[in-house]
């Protein structure tokens, strides 16, 4: 094999598994990690640099980072497809650099792309019991600031009453079949997929408990039940909030350092001035063999967008956050009534 000889090793999809055995991806980003499961990969789509960019700027001393509230950012990193089964490579830089160097002719059969390293927070779990939480109300294109705002305007005033998703869709696979693109069609194609994913978070969020709660279940594994993502959406918002209570109750721990971290974390949302959050996570694990193992963390940034003066009024939006961090706390609150009788 190619890399046999180059100081490199492979990456296997990240996955956690239900009581069943059934395999379970949390959340919609397939992410990778290496054998021994220490460390994540994320692939930064369409070279979108937000997620990095937002890492980058969290300092040693900054509150997110002191208590853990984020997973531990390492590098940027590069990876490569090999192989007929695409296996997934991560690369050192000197490797990166020997191949550009050599020019090497069979360099167009392998897919590089650019991605984030990060500490795996749930290595050493013998047995995880997890539930992924989509946080926030708002959705790209919300703000007038948004590069993709007029764009969906004009769409979803047009169209109505029509399915753009699944038209997207259409459009996309038929793209795909041309061989050659160039860089204004990249670009178009860049700006569909952005806009199909803004009308889709809308609607997930409108039809959802998420916009009432301020979260959804993404994911659920426990000893008891398996939630899938598509099951979570259609989950009302006392289900909900029951199902997060019934998680938190098996261990006592984890209510401690969720409240903790989630009051950490609300207290600097509505303090900061730098950043509009879309679509971020909040996964809370424990050990089902050591329950008082356990994390929670706040993620997925691939939509953390910088903000300046000019548009203030977009910090409003953040109060979706605010919501769904209100709504895991309460659901702390009803534990405690509950075992204080």
């Amino acid at each position: 094999m190619f890399c046999s000889s180059i100081n490199s090793f492979e990456l296997f999809p990240f996955q956690v598994l239900s009581t069943e055995k059934n395999e379970r991806f949390m959340g919609s980003t397939l992410l990778l990690t290496t054998k021994d499961n220490k460390y994540i990969y994320k692939i930064l789509k369409n070279d979108n640099c937000n997620e990095l960019d937002f890492y980058s700027s969290i300092n040693k001393q900054h509150l997110l980072k002191r208590h853990d509230i984020i997973p531990k950012f390492i590098r940027f990193v590069l990876i490569i497809e090999v192989g007929k089964k695409s296996k997934k490579i991560y690369l050192r830089k000197s490797f990166i650099n020997s191949i550009l160097n050599k020019k090497m002719h069979n360099l167009q059969h392998f897919k590089i792309e650019s991605a984030i390293e990060m500490k795996n927070f749930l290595s050493g779990y013998s047995n995880i019991n997890i539930i992924d939480l989509k946080l926030g109300t708002s959705w790209i294109g919300e703000s007038k600031n948004d590069s993709i705002y007029n764009l969906r305007e004009v769409f979803t005033k047009t169209f109505p009453d029509e399915d753009l998703v699944q038209e997207f869709n259409d459009i996309f696979c038929k793209i795909e079949r041309i061989p050659e693109k160039t860089e204004f069609m990249n670009g178009m194609l860049y700006k569909l997929k952005s806009l199909r994913k803004s009308i889709k978070q809308y609607m997930i969020i409108n039809n959802s408990c998420q916009y009432e709660i301020g979260i959804r279940i993404q994911g659920l594994i426990s000893d008891k039940i398996t939630i899938s993502r598509q099951r979570g959406k259609e989950l009302t918002s006392n289900e909900t909030m029951k199902l997060l209570s019934e998680f938190l109750k098996l261990s006592p721990n984890l209510i401690r350092l969720t409240r903790k971290k989630v009051e950490l974390l609300k207290f600097w949302l509505e303090r900061q001035k730098s950043y509009r959050f879309i679509a971020t996570s909040i996964v809370l694990a424990f050990d089902r063999l050591n329950v008082e193992k356990c994390d929670i963390r706040w993620l997925d940034f691939t939509h953390a967008l910088k903000q300046n003066r000019k548009n203030e009024e977009d910090f409003l939006m953040n109060e979706g956050l605010i919501k769904g961090l209100d709504s895991i706390l309460k659901s702390i609150e009803n534990i405690e009534i509950k075992t204080s009788y």
